[in-house]
């Protein structure tokens, strides 16, 4: 088996995954200001107009909800993390509000009254990933979205649903793969949740795997509250990151296994190379996480095992 299919394995838990989220801008180079970025060096997730009830969701808390594509434009409502919306229109250009370079979108949100509103949000509140679980184990359901940060960053965000804003969200960040590799800044972003029975604890997986030959990696968010109080906000951690290489002839791949009754886990990594000589050598080996206050912490790896093949 291939490591590009072993990859394609570890990544198929869920057809979630089919989504991604984006956001890139070319590299500066050393002490150059990025001011002088153009509009046209940014790539970025661009959404359609869609018939369905609602098809995307606000990534960020309160976002305001204008009655024209403008950042100074007046306040139709404000949203929540996590509102759905429907999009109803993408403004034709690309600008510049605030840090982000994005289009307006116009879009349409009906609240829990069934109260319709349109107006406009701009792209970087966007986003096709929110999840919802008990994150921190307290029977009530917490609120997950994922988005790109303006630094470039993929940001997790969770949502603590009986606290009052503007401190009921804890954040976090995560650096894409492949930025090296592509010379941008920036990266994508896949989204799943990983259930509690599963890892022993609902987690966000962000796999950041570019369409090219680069590094990628999966990255596990947790949300914890200490004591498991309810109506407590709690923090958002980095559980677990874990990196791969796709370069030929050089491959590293891993799979990730899951132990929820011993709260832990086991990272099993697989690197290919060629030696001096050109014969491929394979190695592979098992580390053993434990879970403890919402993070994965190593606690045994064992020693690499190597086969040569001709």
């Amino acid at each position: 088996m291939t490591p590009a299919l072993l990859l394609s394995l570890a990544l198929s838990q869920s057809p979630e995954l089919e989504l991604e989220l984006h956001y890139t801008a070319t590299s500066l180079e050393e002490g150059e200001d990025a001011s002088k970025r153009t509009l046209d060096t940014y790539d970025f997730t661009q959404f359609e107009p869609s018939a369905k009830k609602a098809d995307l969701y606000v990534g960020v808390d309160e976002a305001n909800l204008r009655q024209s594509p403008g950042a100074d434009a007046a306040v139709v409502t404000t949203l929540p993390l996590g509102a759905p919306v429907r999009v109803l229109e993408r403004g034709k250009e690309r600008l510049k509000v605030g840090e982000y370079v994005n289009h307006w979108y116009q879009v349409e949100y009906t609240d829990g009254k069934g109260a319709a509103f349109k107006g406009w949000l701009f792209g970087n509140t966007l986003t096709p990933f929110r999840l919802e679980g008990d994150f921190d184990n307290d029977g009530e359901q917490e609120v997950a979205t994922v988005v790109m940060s303006s630094d470039f960053k993929i940001r997790v965000r969770v949502l603590e649903p009986n606290v009052k804003p503007p401190r009921r969200v804890s954040s976090v960040d995560i650096t894409p793969a492949g930025q090296g590799y592509m010379s941008v800044d920036g990266g994508s972003a896949k989204v799943t949740l990983v259930a509690g029975k599963t890892a022993g604890l609902a987690l966000v997986q962000v796999d950041s795997v570019p369409e090219a030959c680069s590094d990628y990696s999966t990255t596990y968010v947790s949300y914890t509250v200490p004591g498991g109080k309810k109506g407590v906000l709690g923090k958002a951690k980095l559980a677990l990151e874990v990196a791969g290489l796709a370069d030929p002839p050089n491959h590293s791949s891993y799979k990730v296994s899951f132990q929820p009754k011993q709260q832990g886990l086991t990272v099993v990594r697989t690197n290919v190379e060629e030696d001096e000589s050109g014969k491929e050598v394979k190695t592979t080996e098992r580390t053993k996480y434990k879970l403890a206050d919402g993070v994965f912490s190593e606690v045994k790896a064992s020693g690499a095992t190597a086969e040569t093949k001709p």
